[in-house]
């Protein structure tokens, strides 16, 4: 099997090394990650370096592909900005969990990180460097966008739209063909009644405009 590295080395590698090593298509060579000292391990994997390592890393060992196992929807564009500019070869590999759904139709980008039990029905789009966690729901037609997020047990009716970088936390519900803005994030256990705009943190029951989001802006 080809190795791969991961990129970002907290809470967010635990289960995507689990999922990668359950879908049983890659073997993880190490960790890059700019906070955890070379040598020091993770979850049974060698830290290898921080991100300015990794030209070095990825000569040394002759291994171009890899994920960012990183949750922040932003911090990931910008890894992914870094690396693409550092290392134009460079690969990015999905991790899937073997327990995810896929049904007809469906496109899947690159980049992307789905975890248990996700569900993704016919006709959705899964853009780039998105990120889907347990048992959320993406109903058919869908699309989301890159570098959005998903979070735990959410529902997605169909041909709802995500906008790059938007986050919707857990147990939200997204009525059918509505859409999400870009960097909007929408906050746990929303009822999404209505479309939201681009820039702005809502939630509620129903769900109400909290306040403007800037760009690069963390989630939490």
């Amino acid at each position: 099997m080809e190795k791969i590295i991961l990129i970002g080395g907290g809470t967010h590698v635990q289960y995507s090394i689990d999922i990668i090593q359950k879908e049983n298509k890659y073997n993880i060579l190490g960790i890059v990650d700019d906070n955890i000292r070379v040598g020091e391990e993770l979850f049974g994997f060698p830290v290898l370096g921080g991100k300015e390592d990794l030209q070095n890393i990825t000569k040394k060992y002759n291994v171009y592909k890899g994920i960012i196992t990183i949750g922040d929807n932003w911090v990931r564009k910008n890894i992914f900005d870094y690396v693409s500019n550092l290392i134009p070869s460079f690969k990015w590999v999905n991790a899937i969990h073997p327990s995810v759904i896929i049904g007809s139709d469906v496109k899947i980008g690159v980049g992307v990180i789905a975890m248990a039990g996700v569900i993704f029905n016919p006709g959705a789009f899964i853009g780039d460097f998105t990120f889907y966690a347990t048992g959320c729901q993406i109903e058919h037609d869908c699309s989301i966008s890159e570098f959005a997020s998903v979070s735990a047990g959410s529902v997605l009716g169909g041909f709802v739209k995500i906008g790059k970088y938007s986050a919707i936390t857990m147990n939200v519900t997204i009525f059918d063909r509505l859409s999400i803005g870009d960097n909007t994030v929408v906050g746990s256990a929303s009822l999404v009644t209505k479309s939201l705009p681009s820039n702005i943190l809502a939630y509620g029951n129903p769900v109400k405009i909290i306040r403007d989001r800037q760009k690069n802006e963390k989630i939490i």
